[in-house]
């Protein structure tokens, strides 16, 4: 990739940034509306790889976005995934820690605060690994991520979901 691309993929990054921000505002200043009181805007990037299209850090008043998924539809990510992640800042905030990551609070804020509908899931196409590795049970051949490979490697087990054996690497046996 040369450097031009690299700017340009940059500049359209950036402003794909810029309009995340302005989702986010507006449905920030709904939930403040809505409760009568004040929350921190949170940090928002595009910080979020693999298979979630967006996660919520507690801790750190942070909502990272998928940039892969963001670029299939922009439109429908904004208006789904940016509220989904910050109603748990919210209901965070106002309930505390103990709640449910998709409890009764978060469907509150995503219903009453938000004005949307509280889904667990999202559509989006996900990015293919870069390498998977071939692995066998009594019944049929898997393959997993390099998350899992090294997993296995240090001493995780995985089990077949269907003959309940466990998975075998098929360049070692």
């Amino acid at each position: 990739m040369t450097r031009a691309n690299r700017q340009a993929i940059g500049l359209s990054n950036d402003m794909d940034l810029l309009r995340a921000r302005a989702v986010l505002k507006t449905y920030h200043t709904l939930a403040e509306n809505y409760f009568g009181r004040e929350f921190e805007l949170p940090i928002i990037n595009f910080k979020q790889k693999g298979r979630a299209a967006g996660t919520a850090h507690l801790s750190k008043n942070e909502i990272r976005l998928n940039y892969f998924m963001f670029q299939q539809n922009p439109d429908a990510f904004l208006e789904e995934v940016v509220p989904h992640e910050l109603a748990h800042l919210i209901a965070f905030t106002l309930y505390g820690p103990r709640i449910r990551p998709h409890g009764i609070e978060w469907k509150l804020v995503m219903i009453r605060a938000l004005s949307r509908i509280p889904s667990r899931t999202h559509n989006f196409a996900t990015p293919k690994p870069d390498q998977l590795f071939d692995y066998r049970c009594a019944c049929q051949e898997h393959q997993l991520t390099i998350r899992r490979h090294n997993k296995i490697l240090k001493g995780t087990v995985y089990l077949c979901k269907k003959c309940r054996e466990p998975l075998k690497n098929i360049e070692y046996h």
